[in-house]
């Protein structure tokens, strides 16, 4: 199935689909279906929220839109491309705080940042900010 499959005529790209969805956790004592076949299109500008029990998949679902966890079945496109893995331009942003107590405002920054050369000085300069 491909994106198109998802859209009314005349309808704009959906910036996010989930085609299909569908996760196994298997463990040496049970098989435990955490998604599926969960289908979700958003699109520009709209806003789409999560809401269920706990353990009823909605971390897993947001671990497999971030490329953080691979499908068993299904696919995920953001922008049109197939997610496989993360990317810079999807981010997780944790309920609790997941900072490094080790490190200061700049290092914590520049830990998820460090592949991409000359961004120093402006974490630098949005830091001085804070």
């Amino acid at each position: 199935m491909t994106q198109t499959d998802f859209l009314l005529e005349g309808s704009p790209p959906a910036k996010l689909v989930v085609d299909g969805v569908s996760k196994w956790f298997r463990t040496p004592r049970a098989n435990v279906q955490a998604l599926d076949k969960i289908n979700l299109n958003v699109g520009e500008g709209e806003f789409a929220c999560l809401v269920g029990p706990s353990g009823c998949g909605k971390t897993t679902l947001l671990d497999i839109l971030a490329g953080l966890t691979k499908p068993d079945e299904g696919q995920v496109l953001a922008d049109n491309r197939r997610v496989e893995g993360p990317g810079r331009h999807r981010l997780v942003m944790f309920q609790e705080p997941a900072l490094f107590p080790w490190l200061n405002v700049f290092g914590n920054v520049m830990f998820g940042l460090r592949r991409k050369p000359g961004l120093n000085e402006k974490v630098l300069g949005w830091a001085r900010k804070v």
